[in-house]
């Protein structure tokens, strides 16, 4: 019987994969080279960025014009009334959190499915985290019913990783925090609501690093409406000073250069092009590997949302361990796939003996480290910056290798 094209196929178990004697990773055959993928930097702005050089003025006590024409434009777009361009993401995150005056030990919320630098940030601010759990289907913050949530939380810090979209209200209504701190760095473009995602915190964060649509460099930018919480980001990232004389407070040197300004201009120019392009690029992938009983990330069915995607995130079966992943990762990248893993931020090395000083480590955490990690061990992404060519040849490739 000739089976019919869009059916399900069956994944194949770890050992039935490693046992493929074809794969670069198994014959010692020469890898095969990796796609191109957009690092964001629009180079068409080469010339602009060395106008910038030639004319001696890379950097501004307070910011030079090109960057605060860069935080009107940014402010604007997401619809906030003011922002702060940052030196990176990292930076802007930090002066977000502590620009809403917490004291040592005060509880942030905080997505465990993100990436290490809102984490350092809690840290840094000396807060405590208590992190949210991650659905199962989403890879987003959500909290299942009946779960436990202390109480007093200051600031609920949550992601929007791969550009996919957190349900805010949801998390909002559970934590009943004070503040909310947006960290959007992949999610430029995505919408909830209506709305560019961004536009609900107190604090939105957007990372212009490599592979960002917010092509800065290594800039970052903060958006926000109260006054004062911009005020307080600008005073902490210029060193703790009010004024060109006295610091008021501990600071960092964290302001955001004219050269990044540029680049960071030149990417909202073509935002909305590369956006078509990169949804492009997720939707053929997601498409190949769900037609063949691949499971990915998706977005709440409940929401009213567009996701601009930054990675397509895998989820392999239950049989498969942490090792049988890392080595398919390990395959794919040879065959020419650029695949990646991210752990949850409970998961990080040094985060159960700091908690565990601070007396902040408990069988909740133990419970949540174990549940997390059975997930994220069996997570794996594919990024969106490749053409819609690219994407579909490393689907098949994942394709051929997982299923039979």
């Amino acid at each position: 019987m000739i089976k019919q094209l869009n059916e399900v196929k069956e994944i194949k178990k770890p050992n039935e994969v490693k046992e493929n004697m074809d794969l670069v990773i198994n014959s010692g055959k020469d890898p095969i080279p990796l796609p191109y993928e957009d690092t964001g930097i629009c180079t068409d702005a080469a010339d602009k960025v060395a106008d910038i050089v030639r004319s001696g003025r890379t950097s501004y006590w307070g910011g030079g014009p090109v960057a605060k024409k860069l935080e009107s434009r940014f402010a604007q777009l997401i619809g906030k009334n003011g922002a702060f361009f940052h030196n990176s993401g990292s930076a802007a995150l930090v002066t977000g959190l502590r620009a809403m005056g917490l004291n040592e030990g005060d509880k942030v919320a905080i997505s465990s499915s993100g990436f290490i630098s809102s984490l350092n940030a809690v840290y840094h601010s000396k807060t405590r985290p208590v992190f949210i759990p991650t659905d199962r289907k989403t890879l987003m913050s959500h909290y299942p019913e009946g779960y436990k949530i202390p109480e007093d939380i200051k600031v609920a810090l949550i992601t929007h990783f791969f550009g996919n979209v957190v349900d805010i209200d949801h998390i909002m209504e559970k934590t009943q925090a004070k503040y909310l701190l947006e960290d959007a760095s992949q999610a430029l473009g995505s919408k909830l609501d209506g709305t560019y995602v961004g536009f609900k915190g107190d604090v939105s964060t957007f990372a212009g690093s490599n592979r960002k649509l917010f092509g800065a460099g290594q800039g970052g930018m903060n958006v926000y409406d109260d006054p004062e919480i911009g005020t307080r980001m600008r005073t902490i990232g210029h060193h703790g000073k009010s004024d060109n004389v006295w610091s008021v407070t501990p600071g960092y040197n964290f302001r955001g250069g004219e050269m990044e300004a540029v680049l960071g201009h030149a990417s909202l120019d073509v935002m909305q092009e590369k956006i078509i392009l990169r949804n492009k690029s997720a939707n053929r992938f997601s498409s190949i590997l769900k037609e063949a009983g691949i499971e990915v990330a998706e977005p709440h069915k409940h929401l009213d949302c567009e996701v601009v995607w930054f990675d397509t995130a895998v989820i392999l079966p239950e049989n498969w361990t942490k090792d049988d992943r890392d080595w398919l990762v390990e395959a794919l990248n040879l065959e020419g796939v650029p695949a990646w893993v991210y752990p949850s931020l409970i998961e990080t090395p040094w985060v159960k003996k700091w908690m565990e000083k601070e007396n902040w480590w408990g069988e909740e955490e133990e419970a949540l480290l174990k549940s997390e990690k059975e997930l994220w061990d069996r997570v794996f992404v594919v990024g969106t910056q490749m053409s819609e060519e690219d994407s579909a040849r490393c689907a098949e490739k994942v394709c051929e290798l997982l299923t039979k």
